[in-house]
């Protein structure tokens, strides 16, 4: 037996999604606490869809966009939080490539400077490079984003 209504489980989920985005499996999941029964279940989700709560398309534009802009993440990391929210591989696939290569190579760049800066002067040239580049793939860049990188230049600034 649910000790909740239909009306206050749809409340506490629209104030849950006006907050931020939400994934619809995120939403799935905040609902299953609230509720067991299948239909309620169904008919909650339907009615946040319709009323334009959950929205696939624009949670995926939203995430995106926050982790390239606010935490300067590549892509493979980005796909990888996509694939936790059970979004579908077409719909990643578009939104990664609806990334804006300047600000995702000025990223890389930023990065590099920052890590640069907190390295050793002391180390080699070789263990810099290798510290840099596995702080990039720790933030989900591959080694074809930083391959047109002037490594040199970086270091020497």
């Amino acid at each position: 037996m649910d000790l909740l209504g239909f009306n206050e489980i749809k409340s506490r989920l629209e104030r849950y999604c006006a907050y931020q985005e939400r994934s619809p499996f995120e939403v799935k999941k905040k609902l299953m606490s609230f509720t067991s029964d299948s239909n309620q279940l169904d008919d909650i989700m339907a009615s946040l869809i319709e009323e334009g709560f959950v929205k696939l398309e624009r949670f995926v534009e939203s995430y995106v966009q926050g982790k390239i802009n606010q935490k300067r993440w590549g892509k493979l990391k980005i796909k990888n939080g996509l694939i936790q929210n059970r979004i579908p591989a077409e719909v990643i696939e578009e939104a990664l490539s609806n990334i804006d290569l300047e600000k995702y190579r000025k990223n890389i760049e930023i990065l590099v400077l920052k890590k640069i800066s907190s390295i050793n002067k002391k180390a080699s040239l070789f263990e810099k490079k290798t510290k840099v580049l596995r702080f990039l793939s720790s933030k989900g860049y591959v080694s074809d984003d930083w391959q047109g990188l002037d490594m040199d230049r970086l270091f020497s600034s």
